[in-house]
């Protein structure tokens, strides 16, 4: 159980250190990511960047993903787990419609805050508040991969093994330091867990950018 996202990122750094990993950069999966991929690039002296994800849910799980897309036309859907709730396919393909012109739109606000995603030749280490599914995982790691990045280790606080297992099939590595059996929900291993918005993340990016011009 962590204490709240800090908390949390703070695990993360210790299970990066304890695996001797190096990266060149942390990247957050916007927004959630944001505020753990802060504490993360701090404590490892690392840049920030950040990938903006839309998450595609069930209609009948609402806090379910079953897929996800990024900036530039890069999706994933999971298609056992879209058989396994019997979503029709023309919901998914809508859904995924709208998902795409959103990312695109929240994309917009996140350049203008920190400019283009800059992985070109790098290590990444890419960071969110949990893996619930790999959805969101998987198309950042695409958008990393197409944007030239030469590796990328998925950290998170927490996420399932049978998760992980899959995670570990496309991401060079994968550290995650909570891997529990009965995994319900990321927001279940927090005593805090706020929602945290594009204007949260932007503001803290802006921060940042004020930080590093100072």
């Amino acid at each position: 159980m962590f204490t709240d996202r800090s908390d949390a990122a703070q695990q993360v750094v210790t299970a990066l250190r304890r695996r001797d990993v190096v990266g060149d950069v942390v990247v957050a999966l916007a927004p959630s990511g944001v505020p753990v991929g802060k504490v993360v690039a701090d404590a490892t002296d690392l840049q920030l960047d950040v990938v903006v994800i839309q998450r595609i849910q069930a209609p009948t799980h609402p806090d379910l993903t079953i897929g996800a897309v990024a900036p530039g036309g890069f999706s994933w859907i999971n298609s056992p787990m879209m058989r396994f709730l019997d979503v029709d396919w023309e919901y998914v393909q809508e859904a995924k419609t709208h998902a795409s012109d959103a990312v695109e739109t929240r994309a917009v606000g996140y350049g203008e805050t920190w400019g283009p995603l800059d992985v070109s030749e790098k290590r990444v280490v890419l960071v969110d508040d949990g893996i619930p599914t790999g959805a969101a995982m998987r198309v950042a790691t695409q958008r990393l991969r197409k944007a030239g990045a030469d590796e990328v280790v998925a950290a998170a606080p927490v996420a399932p093994p049978d998760v992980l297992d899959e995670v570990q099939q496309w991401a060079d590595d994968v550290v995650v330091p909570l891997k529990p059996a009965a995994f319900q929900a990321t927001a279940d291993y927090y005593e805090e867990f706020d929602c945290v918005t594009d204007e949260d993340a932007t503001t803290a990016l802006s921060d940042l950018v004020q930080r590093r011009s100072a």
